[in-house]
């Protein structure tokens, strides 16, 4: 995995889960057809950074979202 390339990631468990260098992602919602994961430097900033889209076909388990984003750890926003 290159810096900055994202994964598929995993379904389990919820919420936002640190790994070495890189932190796990997963959202459950039955209705969306689209997420969004905004990625902010500062809590006052009014434009994120960083968004990554998630695709339903790689990204998505049933019900749970999820994706595996490298270089970015503790604090990120």
């Amino acid at each position: 995995m290159t810096a900055g390339t994202t994964t598929a990631g995993s379904s389990a468990p919820l919420g936002a889960t640190l790994g070495q260098g890189r932190v796990n992602f997963s959202v459950f919602s039955r209705s969306a057809w689209r997420i969004d994961l905004l990625l902010f430097k500062h809590a006052d900033d009014a434009q994120p950074t960083r968004v990554i889209t998630l695709d339903p076909r790689r990204h998505r388990t049933y019900h749970y979202w999820h994706v595996l984003v490298p270089d970015i750890g503790p604090g990120q926003l």
